[in-house]
């Protein structure tokens, strides 16, 4: 087993880039532009992403406990391929190979997510006899909106996948500035259900096996301004379990969730833009009946100065259970929006709350900056402050009587070396405060650096 080094790891990346770099310095650049469309029904292409992460109390808050830290590198490979037999229609496919080597806890010193997977596998048919709508059948990523509600359809796996197996319809209304999509989705809990991995591991993508159906609408009739409606229909099934899964058993779910949103996003003038969502649910959730409300906005201002200075606000809301004992369940559910919005920590800290990225029961309140000191760096910095919405945990391990959730400072640098190959790091540091007890108070830190080549 490789001895895990920081300095090892950057050493690999910066030669790669250097190389890269030197590359399409040669000339090399353009004949891989070429390269990727050989023949006018063939288009292809591959990257690589290479992070390495290092986290401390990323899920207890306990620098004293067992395993506290964290340490491995992701390298993920993709390559894809699109085939046009005909006009208007398109075969797309992509497979995904992503081990990971876990360096810290020691007890975890092995190689993960050691299995390829098909991660696209669909079939798009534009206009067919004349009609303004396009259908795509099979395994593909969406995402609706910001990806507030719907972007992983795979969250157990990280950001290795995204995908949905699923059937969209979009259609365009143009003498109206209005775009309707509908999507009938399938979702498998193990990533075997319907194409099998090569060297299978029997890994699990999502909990359980999961149904729904989405009608998202966009309108853009009214000058700078954008209004979305959406209907989201979600059924979990609860899987248990059997010989798949690496997942605690609580977090297999039995329900029906009915989710109505509306969005606005406007550009009030040449430097200020804002948007808002809100969205209420209903329909049950392991037992009891569902009844929540949640809300995300953000209001930005650009300085348009020269080095493109930008401010922000952010206020988020996910509404908490009022009674765990009583039949009705008020806690909002994130539907197919669990991935790292806007914090890395805080996905893992739900972990003994609900599941992980499931984050709900709280309010967000955030203020961000962000500039570009050259033309290929960009700087970002953000605060957030959190608050649980309903403090129904206290008493247990861990939990005080506090809903002060506490602090997450986070901040950006990225940079685009070439055109193909860019590169970040970033870091996070949350301080719990009064809704965790004294067991649960020390600072958390997550750190991640990265670099993908893209062809």
């Amino acid at each position: 087993m490789p001895k895990c080094r920081w300095s090892r790891f950057a050493a690999t990346v910066v030669l790669l880039a250097v190389a890269v770099g030197s590359a399409a310095a040669g000339g090399v650049d353009d004949w891989l532009d070429a390269a990727k469309q050989p023949v006018e029904w063939l288009k292809w292409g591959a990257d690589a992403r290479l992070r390495e992460v290092w986290g401390n109390n990323l899920t207890g808050l306990n620098k004293d406990a067992p395993n506290h830290e964290s340490h491995f590198q992701r390298y993920r490979f993709r390559a894809w391929a699109t085939v046009t037999p005909v006009k208007d229609i398109d075969l797309n496919a992509r497979i995904v190979y992503e081990p990971r080597h876990i360096c810290k806890p020691d007890s975890s010193d092995s190689w993960v997510f050691s299995e390829g997977i098909i991660d696209k596998l669909n079939v798009v048919w534009r206009k067919p006899a004349g009609l303004p709508v396009t259908f795509t059948l099979g395994r593909q990523d969406f995402i609706f909106g910001d990806g507030w509600l719907v972007l992983d359809g795979t969250p157990l796996d990280g950001s290795r996948t995204i995908f949905f197996d699923a059937l969209r319809a979009t259609v365009d209304f143009p003498d109206y500035e209005t775009t309707v999509d509908v999507a009938y989705i399938d979702q498998k809990s193990q990533s075997d259900r319907y194409i099998e991995p090569f060297c299978d591991e029997d890994e699990s993508l999502v909990e359980d096996d999961e149904q729904g159906v989405i009608v998202y609408v966009i309108n853009n009739t009214i000058p700078n301004t954008r209004i979305d409606g959406y209907y989201i229909y979600k059924s979990e099934n609860r899987n248990p379990r059997g010989d798949h899964g690496s997942y605690p058993l609580s977090w297999s779910w039995q329900s029906d969730i009915h989710t109505f949103g509306a969005r606005v996003a406007r550009q009030f003038n040449d430097k200020l833009k804002g948007r808002a969502e809100l969205a209420g649910q209903l329909g049950d959730r392991n037992g009891r009946d569902l009844a929540a409300l949640g809300f995300n906005s953000r209001l930005e201002y650009s300085l348009k100065d020269a080095i493109n200075n930008s401010f922000r606000v952010d206020y988020e809301y996910a509404s908490g259970d009022d009674d765990p004992d009583s039949g009705t369940d008020t806690q909002f559910d994130r539907v197919w929006g669990r991935w790292p919005q806007f914090s890395e920590i805080i996905i893992r800290e739900y972990v003994l709350e609900t599941r992980v990225a499931d984050v709900t029961n709280f309010h967000r309140v955030g203020a961000g900056w962000s500039c570009n000191p050259t033309k290929k760096l960009e700087v970002i910095a953000d605060y957030n402050l959190l608050f649980a919405d309903k403090n129904t945990l206290q008493g247990s391990p861990g939990f005080a009587d506090g809903c002060f959730r506490g602090q997450l400072f986070a901040a950006w640098l990225r940079y685009k070396i070439t055109p193909r190959v860019s590169t970040h790091v970033m870091g996070e540091v949350f301080c719990p405060g009064t809704y965790y007890d004294d067991s649960r108070n020390d600072p958390a830190i997550f750190v991640r650096y990265e670099i993908q080549f893209t062809w």
